[in-house]
């Protein structure tokens, strides 16, 4: 009797424990498939990107740092063959931090700062700086002085100047940065801007150049 009850307890408790890691490892391999299949699509896709793939990491399009820094020695490259006045340069990924900054040395010290606060209007109102100062100005000045009155509360850059342009995924649309520039006339810093944010392929906000060409 003693040695029929110790083999049915023994045979129970192999299957009590047996079935908690048997449904544990059901689990695992669900999950584990669903993540696959989950991260295939998105993986495709970023390699479907095209010229701009190499400028973003995978996921949620996100500026890198190797594209922030392309970006701003593509405006500076301009800046030097247009013979424009030397010019600072800000580059900022979809949260407003700073990535690559770059201020020529013939740059006043007052200009990175101006810089830095045209990239902030655009990425903190996901619009161009013209856009902003064309939308405001004249008729609705009081408004963007409140505008600029609240980022300065807040310690977010802000500058209606041209010269800060927005950058979007071509592919997706989505907002992925903005550059900033400044030093040289409205005109000229919004187009080193656009140079900058083009060389890796965004769509820009402008889109074309107040010169021209680009």
């Amino acid at each position: 009797f003693f040695f029929f009850f110790f083999s049915a307890s023994k045979q129970a408790s192999r299957s009590i424990r047996s079935r908690p890691t048997l449904a544990m490892f059901t689990t695992v391999l669900t999950v584990t498939s669903f993540a696959v299949q989950r991260a295939a699509p998105r993986t495709q896709l970023c390699r479907l990107r095209g010229g701009a793939a190499e400028a973003l990491a995978p996921g949620r399009p996100t500026l890198t740092l190797a594209a922030a820094d392309t970006m701003a020695d593509a405006a500076l490259r301009e800046c030097e063959s247009r013979g424009f006045k030397d010019i600072s340069v800000f580059v900022v990924d979809a949260s407003g931090r700073t990535l690559v900054s770059k201020t020529m040395i013939g740059a006043p010290p007052l200009i990175p700062t101006i810089a830095e606060a045209k990239a902030g209007a655009a990425i903190g109102t996901h619009s161009s700086s013209r856009a902003l100062k064309d939308k405001y100005v004249p008729e609705r000045t009081p408004q963007l002085m409140a505008m600029t009155t609240l980022s300065a509360t807040t310690h977010r850059p802000f500058a209606a100047v041209p010269g800060g342009v927005l950058c979007r995924d071509a592919a997706s649309g989505l907002v992925v940065g903005a550059v900033g520039v400044s030093g040289a006339s409205a005109d000229e810093d919004e187009h080193c801007a656009l140079v900058g944010a083009q060389a890796c392929g965004f769509a820009t906000e402008p889109a074309t150049s107040a010169l021209g060409d680009l």
